[in-house]
C-alpha cells in the first residue's frame, strides 16, 4: 500500500500547472477590445485554457477562457495568439505511449500558441503532452505542422525507440521554390532558433517584401523550472487515544484518554515547487511531546487491582507528500495537501501499574495507508495550517483474575501550525531584476 501511495503522489506531481505572478501586459478579446493591465504569468508549458487579468493590483481579478481571447502579450516578451492549427496528437515522445509504426492524424484545433516569428512566413510553437509542435505558414499557403515523434520498432530481436520526425523533408517540400530556405533546412536542429533561420531565410530572400519577419524574443530571465521554499513551523498538536467502553462491568480503563491534551511542537519544512508554482513536493520534520507525565489512576474492582498508567515521551515524525496552492485574490493562497507520515518515539515511557505488578502499555502511533490531510492559508512568507490523521486502531488487553478485558483505541491527531518561509521569493527577485 505504501508503494501505491508513493506512486500516486508521483503521478499527481508531474501534472504540472499554473502560477501566481502578475506582470504588465494586455489581452485582445475575440471581439477586438484590448484590455491593458496585469496578466497572471502562469509560465504555460501547454496552451492555456484560461488567462487571469486585472487592470491594477487593487482591482478585481477576471478570468478569460481561451476561446474569448484573440491574443495575450506579456511585458517579458511572450506573445500568445489564438489560431486554428492542424494538430497531430498522435505525435508522442513519452515512452509509455509509444507505438509501433508512425501514426498520423491531424485535427484542427483552436489554441493559444506562442508566436515566434511574425512576417510573410510566420512561425508558431506549442507543447502538447511534452511533445513540441511547430507551425510554419507562408504567403498564400496553409499551416505546415512539424512535431517531435518517436516510435517503437524491432532491431536485432529487441524493441528500440526511433526518431520519426521528418521535419527537414517537410521543410524541403514546403519551401522547395526558395533556395535559401532549402539550404537552411538541411542543417537546422528541431528547435525554435533553428526553425527561425529557415523562416527568416524565406522572408529575406523569397517573400514579396524581401524583409525579415519580426521575431518574438521573450526575456531570457525565465523562472526556474522548480523553486525550493524552506521554513520553520511552530504550533500545537492534540492527540486523542481514548479507550473504548467495554461491555465487561469490571472495566476500569473505559472512557479514559491516554493523552487528550495539546502539546507544543516545532520543526521545519521544505517545499520543492513545480514550474507553475501551484504544486509542490512537500516534506516537514516535526517534534512534539505526547501523553501525560503525571500517572493516570484508575479504581479497583473485584477482579482488577487499583493502579495507574504512564504514557509519555517525545514524538518525532517526518511528513512527505503533495501540497497544492490555489490563488485567492492577488495576495493569498489556499493550501491543500496530503501524504504519508513516518513516526519515531524518543524517551518513551509506556507502562501500566496494578497492585504490586506492572505490564507493557501502548505502542505509540502506528501508521496506516491513509494519508494525513492538511489545509491552510498563506500570504507572502507566512502561513497557517491545520492537518490531521487517523492512526492504526490498537487493541489493549487488561488482565483480570477471571477473563481479560479487551479495549479498542482509535488514535487521532490534530495539528495547528504557523509557518514562516526563511528564503526569499526567487520569482519576485527575478521580476525586480528585469
Amino acid at each position: 500500500m505504501k508503494k501505491i501511495l508513493l506512486a500516486l503522489l508521483s503521478f499527481f506531481y508531474v501534472r504540472l500547472s499554473y502560477a501566481q505572478q502578475f506582470e504588465p501586459g494586455y489581452l485582445v478579446l475575440s471581439h477586438g477590445d484590448t484590455l491593458r493591465g496585469e496578466v497572471e504569468n502562469e509560465f504555460w508549458e501547454e496552451p492555456p485554457t484560461a488567462v487571469r487579468f486585472r487592470k491594477a493590483p487593487d482591482e478585481r481579478l477576471q478570468s478569460f477562457p481561451a476561446g474569448q481571447l484573440r491574443s495575450v502579450c506579456l511585458s517579458t516578451g511572450r506573445l500568445l495568439r489564438r489560431e486554428l492549427l492542424p494538430i497531430d496528437r498522435y505525435a508522442e515522445v513519452r515512452l509509455q505511449y509509444l507505438t509501433t509504426g508512425v501514426p498520423h492524424k491531424q485535427v484542427p484545433e483552436s489554441v493559444l500558441a506562442d508566436v515566434l516569428v511574425e512576417g510573410p512566413a510566420s512561425l508558431l510553437g506549442i507543447i502538447i503532452n511534452e511533445t513540441k509542435h511547430f507551425f510554419v505558414r507562408r504567403e498564400g499557403q496553409p499551416y505546415l505542422e512539424m512535431a517531435e515523434r518517436h516510435y517503437l520498432a524491432s532491431q536485432n530481436g529487441q524493441m528500440n525507440v526511433f526518431d520519426g520526425n521528418d521535419y527537414k523533408s517537410q521543410l524541403l517540400v514546403y519551401f522547395g521554390d526558395c533556395e535559401s530556405a532549402v539550404k537552411a533546412s538541411e542543417t537546422v536542429p528541431f528547435t525554435a532558433e533553428g526553425l527561425k533561420k529557415v523562416v527568416q531565410a524565406y522572408n529575406l530572400q523569397c517573400s514579396a517584401k524581401r524583409q525579415a519577419g519580426q521575431e518574438v524574443i521573450p526575456d531570457k530571465l525565465q523562472r526556474a523550472r522548480v523553486a525550493v521554499r524552506a521554513g520553520v513551523l511552530a504550533g500545537m498538536r492534540y492527540n486523542s487515544l481514548r479507550f473504548s467502553e467495554s461491555n465487561n462491568p469490571e472495566n476500569t480503563l473505559g472512557g479514559l484518554n491516554a493523552d487528550g491534551r495539546a502539546h507544543l511542537q516545532g520543526g521545519g519544512y521544505v517545499d520543492v515547487v513545480n514550474a507553475g508554482r501551484r504544486l509542490a513536493l512537500h516534506s516537514s520534520l516535526l517534534v512534539s511531546s505526547f501523553g501525560n507525565r503525571k500517572p493516570v489512576a484508575f479504581a479497583a474492582t473485584p477482579t482488577v487491582s487499583a493502579g495507574s498508567f504512564e504514557w509519555h515521551g517525545t514524538h518525532v515524525y517526518l511528513q512527505f507528500g503533495l501540497r497544492g496552492f490555489i490563488p485567492v485574490g492577488s495576495s493569498y493562497q489556499i493550501m491543500l495537501g496530503g501524504g504519508y507520515e513516518l513516526n519515531t518515539f524518543w524517551n518513551q515511557t509506556s507502562v501500566l501499574y496494578f497492585g504490586s505488578g506492572h505490564s507493557d502499555f501502548l505502542y505509540g502511533f502506528n501508521g496506516t495507508p491513509l494519508p494525513y490531510l492538511e489545509t491552510g492559508l498563506s500570504r507572502g512568507r507566512f502561513g497557517l495550517l491545520v492537518n490531521g490523521r487517523l492512526y492504526e486502531t490498537q487493541n489493549y488487553y487488561q488482565y483480570t483474575s477471571t477473563d481479560p478485558i479487551t479495549y479498542t483505541i482509535f488514535p487521532v491527531s490534530l495539528n495547528v501550525l504557523f509557518s514562516y518561509r526563511l528564503n526569499a521569493n526567487s520569482d519576485t527577485q527575478q521580476t525586480l531584476a528585469r
